[in-house]
């Protein structure tokens, strides 16, 4: 089941984290890093426009000028034909609700950052597959 993560407000609910760039940038990583683990794919989404010639992953998006990561959030969940298979990680009530609405399941940011800490001891690539995933990434343009 993929999984869509509201980014800024994981960050805002996290003890000793912010919303910096370097914060976003750090937060990519430790989520590619368990989309690898689980082999499920997890878009974590921020609000506003990324910061200039920064990354924070493949599979990170920035919602854009002055738009909010809801926005992105929503319109995403409702590009697809099978909403009930998504879970979007947010606490934000309102935008759960929307989610909710248009049959998507909902993980509060406590939870999802319990999966997130718990491979944390896991810092070596395992096998081919995952060696070439993090070739991907950090390959020069």
């Amino acid at each position: 089941m993929p999984r869509i993560v509201d980014g800024d407000n994981l960050l805002g609910s996290w003890p000793g984290r912010s919303r910096t760039d370097e914060e976003r940038r750090l937060l990519g990583r430790e989520i590619a890093r368990l989309a690898l683990r689980d082999r499920r794919s997890i878009l974590v989404v921020f609000d506003g426009s990324a910061p200039a010639g920064a990354s924070a992953g493949s599979d990170a998006l920035y919602a854009g000028p002055g738009r909010a990561a809801d926005d992105l959030i929503l319109e995403r969940l409702r590009a697809e034909a099978d909403r009930r298979g998504f879970t979007v990680v947010t606490n934000d009530r309102a935008l759960a609700e929307r989610c909710r609405h248009l049959g998507a399941r909902v993980e509060r940011c406590d939870r999802f950052r319990e999966r997130l800490l718990a491979g944390r001891a896991d810092e070596k690539p395992r096998g081919d597959e995952d060696l070439a995933y993090w070739s991907d990434v950090f390959r020069e343009p």
